[in-house]
């Protein structure tokens, strides 16, 4: 907490060099527009409510695919966190399917399940849903087996044992890969709404203003993109903060 007083520099030397590209003429409008005319663009987007459906919409796919990927890889990765023997059972499977690049499943999800936002949805449940899954039999395998024991020893059952041992000592990591997950999520949808025929969306808006040459409202969008993927991390990180206290204890 002691260097949140650092948080500007970073932002501020990327405007100041931003601004000195752009004022020296090196680069020019088309691929990098002035630094001014962008922030004109961001609060003109922003304030007259402009890309607000898209902004809606975005965050609509990503959260409830990744909802969707949560309800499935928590419990099946608790499943195979407890079974050392399971989980090396379907090792092969579940990193086959983890290393698939979500982009080459494309054509499959768009001839499975359409245009329409179902397939975008599923993009995210898929590769959302290997991260949390081996984010949280991971976390369960690696559980301490003194506090199991512990636990045993005081005549807790094994249900008991499971959701106020094994689970809250697996939460840090699962937290972790709820992070991963999520902003792997917001990439596949952006890219999804690029590529995946939609009239919605911060990466249609992004593809549209590449196509028609709008470059400063490119760049607005693309901030505006980066922006909500730092408050949903930051959010989490607050979040895993107030609620997962005992982290490294």
């Amino acid at each position: 907490m002691k260097n949140t007083r650092y948080i500007l520099i970073g932002p501020f030397a990327v405007l100041l060099i931003w601004f000195a590209i752009t004022a020296s003429g090196l680069v020019g409008p088309l691929f990098l527009p002035r630094l001014d005319t962008t922030i004109g663009k961001f609060l003109s987007l922003i304030g007259q409510g402009l890309i607000l459906p898209d902004i809606g919409m975005t965050l609509y796919r990503v959260f409830f695919g990744f909802v969707l990927a949560t309800l499935l890889g928590v419990p099946l990765g608790l499943l195979f966190g407890l079974s050392a023997r399971l989980y090396a059972s379907f090792e092969l499977v579940i990193e086959f399917f983890r290393s698939l690049p979500s982009t080459a499943l494309f054509p499959l999800f768009l001839l499975v399940f359409g245009i329409g936002d179902t397939a975008k949805i599923a993009v995210v449940v898929f590769v959302s849903f290997w991260i949390i899954l081996i984010s949280t039999a991971s976390g369960v395998l690696h559980s301490s087996k003194t506090r199991y024991r512990v636990a045993q020893s005081y005549g807790a059952n094994q249900w008991q044992i499971l959701t106020n041992v094994t689970f809250m000592e697996a939460l840090p990591q699962i937290a972790t890969g709820l992070r991963v997950a999520v902003s792997i999520s917001f990439i596949v949808v952006v890219v999804t709404e690029m590529f995946i025929g939609t009239n919605i969306g911060l990466g249609q808006r992004i593809y549209d203003s590449y196509l028609t040459y709008r470059v400063p409202e490119l760049y607005a969008t693309l901030v505006i993109v980066g922006l909500l993927g730092y408050v949903v991390n930051k959010g989490l990180i607050l979040l895993e903060r107030k609620t997962i206290h005992w982290t490294g204890r």
